[in-house]
């Protein structure tokens, strides 16, 4: 048995070409390589101080709240520290030559710094979102405390090493 016949239909197609769905960036940076120290120096006595400069940027394409924030440290209250945000048009780091502070993040012992993104140091004044190639530079001051305790000061009491990350995340 076989069947013979004709099949008819009409048809048309459309199409939406040329998809794509990819992420935006988070990136910042700094001018010391990463490596580099912002100050490490010894034999000091009450009133001494250590001055750097750094310029962070953000080269990300979302924009990003930045955190300034650091590891935990030791003695840290036998320390006061002063990190301005400014701006500086030559040296590099750590110089501060020509930095002219805008504001002020922190200004107070190391051991008040904030230790976590929560509750750290905006990047910016105000908390202000950071864009593609925006950068500060900071200048951070460590100066070691005056402490008149009679006999306290017969070993060291460095601060014991470590870090200030700048964290940014996406608004």
């Amino acid at each position: 048995m076989a069947a013979f016949g004709a099949l008819s239909a009409y048809s048309a197609t459309t199409s939406n070409t040329g998809n794509s769905f990819a992420s935006g960036t988070v990136a910042i940076g700094d001018n010391d390589g990463g490596s580099t120290p912002l100050y490490a120096s010894s034999d000091n006595k009450p009133g001494d101080s250590d001055v750097s400069c750094i310029r962070l940027t953000y080269t990300g394409s979302l924009a990003s709240s930045v955190k300034l924030y650091q590891s935990v440290t030791s003695n840290a209250e036998l320390y006061d520290l002063k990190v301005e945000r400014g701006t500086q048009t030559t040296g590099g780091f750590p110089g501060c030559e020509d930095f002219a502070a805008t504001s002020t993040a922190h200004d107070g012992t190391l051991g008040s710094f904030p230790k976590s993104y929560a509750a750290g140091l905006d990047g910016k004044a105000a908390g202000a979102s950071w864009a593609t190639n925006d950068s500060v530079v900071y200048r951070f001051t460590i100066t070691h405390n005056d402490d008149s305790t009679p006999n306290g000061h017969t070993v060291v009491t460095p601060t014991g090493v470590h870090d200030f990350p700048w964290e940014a995340r996406n608004n």
